[in-house]
């Protein structure tokens, strides 16, 4: 697609566009829009997401994230166009994307298979809706930080399962903490969320909102409406459903009448020490003795979905003792008979991660050392940089074993008539801190595959000193420049910001864990 200039200004050219500008154009408007929704102005909070949604700053930075930074931007919706070349780009930006007489098409549907063998329909929206998504979400987002529940933590910005796994060592971690959970996960959530309770909470955009919602869906070539849901692959869908699921942890008293968060020690009658936290549509609740979860916590959470349309997945849903044990976000919390609560990897998560890898191997035989390398590195050293904050030692070590004895037999294989000796001068470097080292060559600056148990296990809160890309610069009172930054939500971490995970350490770095103070 080509772009004319009729007024005698030059084409613009997308390798011209100044991102530095035009984040900060954006920035400072959601600024203005947090500011307002936090003093209640909502007049102006929709004039500025109005503004915004027009700003060609924020349709640019849709552009980029839908068209160049989405893992999706090559996936096409029902008309079959993607856009990956400048030019195009340049066109989508350039032929409208005007909210006004805005009408969105249907999404195409595909089902990508489920851990439990079930199949997950997706809905994938063109390229055009999936850029006014990403416009809508930037206008919402601000507004809605100000609203959402400390205890909330999926599909937000500067938010992530760390945080999640810190407010349960928090919240069951310390002496006469509660001991029962009810672990809750609610059935087909994006699919099943009703839509008029959905779009009364929305004061914006609410008609645009509306068209996505009932644009139905394409599958084999036949059309079907929907009545229900947020297409799970549409950009605004966990805003969405997020905002549906707002106040459910104001059931159980969190906050008080001003909005401020309450102690759970400090509450009274059935609430006391009653803490609800949830990531998207996985959740629990904590509580002193079962029936309270049962008699009381359940049905409150029970009526409060069933308003919504949604119902508990009665398959996943328990109530447990801390003593036994729950797995939630791919951790297992137990606390043991030394009182020390312990958060550790799931165990079916780390055999899958094992499985995974062993997969690759057995289908490539034959492929270079530096092939294997190049694709074992990021799954390794993604897995281990995410459970990395929880006490992983034993976890980390097994893993490390087991990697090496797949490694080792995949190199044996491959020289059946040589020693062990040359196998290991062959494809494995020594360092100071580790002999066994898969590599390429012995040449220096070579690429060699990382251990799992090469980062250190830290078993306390998430570093501060890297910055992430949500990662607002503030004074420790959530000020900048005297006015409140939106992207720094309040959570039960007495406000601090913590950014991503460090990078990898050197080689040489001790691995520890301790069993004193778990992740985040």
């Amino acid at each position: 697609m080509q772009t004319e200039q009729t007024d005698g200004r030059r084409p613009m050219k997308w390798s011209d566009v100044d991102w530095t500008t035009t984040e900060a154009v954006v920035r400072r408007i959601q600024e203005r829009i947090f500011r307002a929704a936090k003093a209640g102005d909502g007049a102006q909070v929709a004039n500025l997401q109005k503004l915004l949604a027009r700003s060609r700053s924020a349709k640019l930075l849709a552009i980029r994230q839908v068209t160049q930074q989405n893992a999706g931007r090559n996936t096409p919706g029902i008309d079959g166009v993607v856009c990956r070349t400048p030019e195009d780009r340049v066109a989508l930006l350039e032929n409208g994307l005007d909210l006004k007489g805005y009408k969105p098409q249907p999404v195409r549907r595909i089902y990508i298979p489920k851990a439990n063998g079930k199949m997950r329909p997706l809905g994938i929206p063109t390229v055009t809706d999936r850029v006014m998504q990403a416009v809508v979400k930037l206008a919402l987002e601000p507004e809605w930080e100000t609203r959402f529940e400390a205890n909330s933590y999926g599909f937000r910005p500067g938010r992530c399962t760390m945080d999640a796994i810190e407010a349960i060592f928090i919240a069951l971690g310390q002496k006469g903490s509660s001991r029962w959970i009810f672990d809750a996960d609610i059935s087909g959530c994006f699919d099943a969320i009703a839509h008029k309770p959905l779009l009364l909470k929305l004061p914006t955009f609410t008609r645009t909102i509306e068209r996505w919602l009932k644009a139905g869906s394409i599958d084999m070539g036949a059309w079907h409406a929907s009545e229900a849901g947020t297409p799970q692959g549409g950009i605004l869908s966990p805003v969405l459903a997020n905002v549906a699921l707002d106040g459910m942890e104001r059931l159980f008293g969190c906050e008080d009448n001003d909005g401020n968060p309450v102690k759970a020690v400090t509450k009274r009658g059935m609430d006391k020490s009653v803490v609800l936290i949830r990531y998207a549509d996985d959740f629990l609740v904590t509580a002193p003795s079962k029936e309270v979860l049962e008699r009381y916590a359940r049905p409150k959470v029970e009526a409060f979905l069933a308003e919504r349309g949604l119902a508990l997945n009665q398959e996943k849903t328990r109530i447990v003792s801390i003593d036994e044990g729950f797995d939630f976000l791919g951790f297992t919390a137990r606390k043991f008979d030394d009182g020390k609560l312990l958060i550790r990897p799931e165990k079916a998560k780390v055999l899958a991660h094992l499985r995974k890898i062993k997969a690759y191997l057995d289908t490539n035989k034959q492929i270079p050392a530096g092939a294997v390398v190049r694709a074992l590195t990021p799954i390794i050293r993604g897995w281990t940089m995410y459970y990395r904050h929880a006490c992983s030692a034993r976890s980390f070590s097994y893993a490390d074993h087991r990697v090496w004895q797949m490694l080792w037999a995949w190199a044996r294989r491959r020289h059946p008539t040589k020693n062990k000796g040359w196998v290991k001068a062959r494809y494995f470097r020594p360092t100071r801190s580790r002999v066994w080292n898969f590599a390429t060559r012995r040449s220096q600056g070579q690429p060699r595959c990382p251990g799992t148990a090469t980062p250190r296990s830290s078993a306390t809160s998430r570093s501060r000193g890297a910055t992430a890309p949500w990662t607002p610069m503030h004074d420790p009172t959530g000020k900048v420049g005297g006015d409140g930054d939106w992207r720094l939500a309040a959570s039960p971490n007495n406000g601090r910001n913590f950014s991503g995970p460090r990078a990898m350490p050197a080689p040489n770095a001790a691995f520890r864990s301790t069993r004193t103070r778990t992740p985040a």
